[in-house]
């Protein structure tokens, strides 16, 4: 079954400005740090450099899913008013769960793929040293797990309250994720999925205690156990959802 939905959606990516969105995040926003950070790294340290791009990528992604998520459902609309999702034999809940575990793949890529390219651009490019590639890594692959929730949430807004309400709900998400990078959440934190991104700054910041660190990442396992009920719950929800008359 995902492979059938990955198919198709390669498909009808290709005819949309998704396949743009998702080439100008992979491409663009590494190059444009990357040179920007890299031509002033006697003025800033390699750890703040990765710790300031991956707070922009941590403060633009509820938006920018958000916007993803919505582009989505509004084709999904306009192909037959949803006869994709409600036609289909099999669940409808397994068909919007598979759309969003695919479009979740191409942000994984990206988050991946743009840390990967900044971290060559500023090590190769402009000679910056000190940057751990694993400590990098395991940071790019924890903000995209942690990014799963949020593509649905912004589903379950854009169901519920249409495009308008899913928007809404991904700049207040930005909001919160700026605020979670302040002391302001320091005690909520794990229980609010625009915030687990923003918190993995942390992990680079200097003068950390390595003890502090530790506890910090125990203290995720909040956001692994929230991740897995409330993906259940939302499965449920999609499976019966039904399009609301206009």
């Amino acid at each position: 079954m995902i492979k059938r939905i990955c198919g198709a959606e390669n498909i009808k990516l290709r005819r949309s400005m998704l396949l743009y969105l998702h080439l100008i995040a992979l491409i663009f926003l590494p190059v444009i740090f990357g040179w920007y950070y890299g031509s002033r790294k006697n003025l800033s340290s390699s750890e703040n450099m990765i710790n300031i791009f991956n707070t922009f990528l941590a403060l633009a992604s509820p938006l920018v899913i958000s916007i993803v998520v919505c582009l989505v459902y509004d084709r999904e609309k306009k192909a037959g008013d949803f006869k994709n999702w409600l036609t289909e034999p099999i669940s409808r809940g397994k068909i919007v769960a598979g759309q969003l575990f695919y479009y979740w793949l191409l942000y994984v890529i990206e988050i991946i793929g743009t840390n990967l390219i900044y971290y060559l651009i500023l090590t190769f490019g402009f000679k910056v040293v000190d940057i751990s590639f694993i400590k990098l890594l395991l940071t790019s692959i924890a903000m995209a797990l942690l990014g799963f929730l949020q593509y649905e949430l912004a589903e379950v807004a854009v169901m519920k309250w249409n495009v308008g309400g899913s928007l809404v709900l991904g700049f207040f998400g930005s909001v919160i994720a700026m605020l979670a990078t302040t002391s302001l959440f320091d005690f909520i934190w794990p229980i609010i999925p625009w915030a687990w991104q923003s918190r993995l700054t942390v992990f680079w910041l200097p003068d950390i205690p390595l003890a502090y660190q530790k506890v910090a990442a125990l203290t995720y396992v909040v956001p692994v156990l929230l991740t897995i009920i409330l993906s259940w719950l939302i499965m449920r929800y999609f499976s019966h959802w039904q399009e609301k008359a206009e």
